[in-house]
């Protein structure tokens, strides 16, 4: 299987595999890393072989986003994969997508705006909050790996005056897919109190249960910001894009990115990959989604009870929040067990707002899985003996 190839990323200036000692300080290089959210899979030949082809053409000058075949190729995903309709006119492009998310929350609030959205969290959503006043809504785990938000409590915050609220679909770290329901109960409550939901959907085609985009329940509410790069592992290619119904928030947006910031100009690559992504390529999607359950599923028939770990499959993304407040073991000592015992660079789940976690990415071969895995146990048995 495609997924099952091993490949050598060291020397290739690679985040996850060169730099592990910005994470994880020095000494740690020749750890097995587990960290950055991106994979070690190849992306598809199809994408391979349109960089090849543009390559070949030797002139790599400004290039353009806004065209229907690039706009087209989101507006087609979006209504093969997930029954959704948007209009070609709502995309724009951005070069990051936490860069589109800081961006629209400065000029939705203004710094020192209530801004709400859920803990656990991804940490680059605590980066780019700092400016403002930030409500934490916790997410809880009713049951093992199934996660609930209090709706009472959002209702309380959009009282005092939230007037954004930024969600992640699916949730990182805690791998929890949005319900229908749940998002018709969300927006029906930010449409009472206008506040714009900004929903972070990069992960979206990585999941085991159905994803909404929130653009297929609200258009007036509503913004999804995404990108190709994380489904098809092409960060380093360049580019994200936003979907704004807004008009004049849209405007705004396309303006701060030509006049303000100067980035309008995206990397062919980026653009190009996209296109074909989309276009050609979700029979791929697909087949990486039923490798990565696997992986899933492995990862909790050697973990889940060993030594009181808690670990379940998550309802979408690549990565495993697993919880070991119930092994009785000094988190700080399990932490230096894991890079000096395990020989593992994984991250902690003190990062995101959990430090009894840790979050594994499954995102590579079997054979990596296991290394992960092997150095978990060693880690523990460590403390435990």
């Amino acid at each position: 299987m495609r997924f099952d190839e091993v490949i050598d990323r060291k020397g290739t200036y690679c985040t996850q595999w060169d730099y592990i000692e910005d994470r994880f300080g020095e000494g740690t290089k020749d750890l097995t890393p587990f960290s950055i959210s991106d994979t070690d899979f190849r992306c598809p030949d199809e994408i391979l072989n349109a960089i090849l082809e543009r390559t070949k053409h030797g002139i790599f000058g400004y290039s353009r986003w806004n065209h229907e075949d690039y706009k087209g190729s989101i507006k087609s995903w979006y209504n093969r994969r997930y029954k959704t309709e948007i209009e070609s006119e709502w995309v724009v492009y951005a070069p990051s997508v936490i860069y589109t998310i800081s961006i629209l929350v400065d000029k939705l609030v203004g710094k020192g705006g209530k801004v709400m959205t859920h803990t656990p969290k991804y940490d680059g959503f605590t980066k780019i909050l700092k400016p403002y006043e930030v409500f934490e809504i916790e997410l809880k785990e009713k049951v093992k790996g199934s996660y609930e938000t209090d709706f009472l409590k959002i209702e309380e915050g959009f009282k005092a005056g939230v007037k954004l609220f930024l969600l992640c679909n699916p949730e990182n770290p805690v791998g929890k897919v949005w319900t229908y329901d749940e998002l018709k109960k969300l927006i029906k409550l930010c449409k009472k109190y206008s506040v714009i939901l900004i929903s972070d959907d990069i992960h979206m085609d990585i999941a085991r249960k159905e994803v909404t985009p929130v653009l297929k329940i609200d258009s007036e509410n509503c913004i999804v910001v995404s990108s190709a790069s994380k489904t098809f592992n092409t960060p380093a290619l360049g580019g994200s894009y936003a979907l704004i119904p807004q008009k004049k928030l849209r405007e705004e947006f396309i303006t701060h990115l030509k006049e303000v910031d100067s980035v309008s100009s995206p990397t062919i690559f980026g653009v190009l990959s996209t296109m074909v992504a989309y276009n050609s390529c979700e029979y791929w999607v697909n087949e990486l989604n039923e490798y990565l359950t696997k992986n899933c599923e492995y990862v909790v028939s050697e973990l889940d009870g060993y030594y009181g770990i808690d670990v379940a499959i998550p309802e979408g993304t690549y990565l495993m929040w697993i919880d070991l407040k119930n092994c009785e073991i000094d988190m700080a000592e399990f932490k230096k067990a894991l890079i000096e015992v395990g020989k593992v660079a994984i991250m902690s789940g003190e990062a995101y707002g959990d430090s009894n976690r840790i979050r594994l990415n499954v995102g590579c071969p079997l054979s990596k899985v296991k290394i992960g895995v092997e150095g978990i146990k060693r880690a523990i048995e460590k403390l435990k003996k």
